[in-house]
């Protein structure tokens, strides 16, 4: 069996409402500072670009914090682990061989 496919439920979100900017698959359109279209709207996590792992999300999290109390953050999107629940599992972090 192969599940694939996941996206972002962002639909229901009312971001139109709000004025928030989404792409083509239905993501959030941030910048390198995680904030969006509408100057104080942050997003992170699921529904912007990227992996969609909780860690990813917590990294993204702790940076927007930062970023909006006036420190300096940074995210090192290489740093953090990918896995594939397989049998065996498969694991990676980092650059890959290519």
């Amino acid at each position: 069996m192969i599940a694939t496919g996941r996206k972002p439920l962002t639909d229901k979100l009312n971001l139109d409402k709000a004025g928030v900017k989404i792409d083509d698959k239905g993501r959030v359109i941030v910048d390198d500072n995680l904030e969006t279209n509408v100057s104080g709207i942050f997003a992170i996590g699921d529904v912007i670009r990227g992996a969609m792992l909780a860690h990813k999300a917590e990294e993204e999290g702790i940076y927007a914090a930062e970023h909006l109390s006036g420190k300096e953050g940074h995210i090192n999107y290489l740093a953090l682990p990918a896995v594939i629940y397989t049998y065996p599992e498969v694991a990676s972090v980092g650059y890959t061989e290519e």
